[in-house]
């Protein structure tokens, strides 16, 4: 995939992708090759991969969601998918960008830099340990951030009552929506929907949207170790 069919197959279905926001994520594609030679940040560092796998892919969401305007957390955010993806293609979201890794967050500020980006915060640390933000985002995102219940444990109390928390999963979603149902119920969330997409190499998505209809309970999320160790 070039940028200019990722710019035709978004705009033509769901998202309208201005010159400036194409030339961004060109900007993206060649820093992320650049970083990736200091950095682990991913093993997909050719541009037309890059393209289909990472903003593509990232950019699907948005098919049957709309992000504008909304507070966004992008937890284990890594080289920043979906969260910066999101925020270059919805400069209205506030989008906070959260991962456990300080080298990362050198990558995603010379990222940021470089095109300018004001909508954008940075937030090292764990997810778990986020206790002033907690029930304070609109959506709140992931992709191989780690298996459903533990993102279900960790999300959800992140995400306001009304809100959305999103996981990108792949061809298991199935079974792994099966061993997150008792996480599911008890950290107040409802199954909206499943999108279901292909990219154009055929690979299969299956990504993850749910409704906070109840609190979490403040015992929640348990300690890293804990949720590592007991899944709910």
């Amino acid at each position: 995939m070039n940028f200019e069919q990722l710019k035709t197959l978004s705009s033509s279905r769901y998202l309208s992708l201005s010159d400036d926001q194409i030339e961004q994520f060109k900007t993206y594609a060649s820093l992320l090759k650049e970083w990736n030679e200091k950095i682990n940040l991913t093993t997909i560092v050719e541009e037309e991969e890059v393209i289909e796998k990472h903003f593509y892919d990232c950019l699907l969401l948005a098919k049957d969601f709309d992000f504008a305007w909304k507070s966004i957390a992008d937890m284990g955010t890594g080289a920043g998918f979906p969260g910066l993806v999101l925020a270059i293609a919805f400069p209205s979201a506030k989008v906070t960008l959260i991962d456990a890794t300080a080298k990362k967050f050198k990558f995603l500020q010379d990222v940021i830099d470089h095109l300018q980006i004001k909508n954008v915060i940075l937030k090292c640390g764990r997810v778990e340990d986020m206790k002033k933000e907690r029930e304070s985002f609109e959506v709140v995102t992931c992709r191989g951030f780690s298996a459903l219940p533990t993102i279900v444990e960790v999300g959800s109390p992140l995400t306001k009552i009304n809100g959305t928390l999103i996981a990108m999963k792949s061809v298991k979603a199935s079974e792994e929506m099966s061993s997150a149902s008792n996480a599911i119920t008890k950290m107040g969330l409802k199954l909206s929907f499943n999108q279901k997409c292909e990219l154009p190499s055929g690979e299969k998505r299956n990504n993850i949207f749910f409704k906070k209809v109840e609190h979490t309970q403040r015992r929640y999320p348990r300690p890293w170790a804990e949720i590592i160790s007991k899944p709910l």
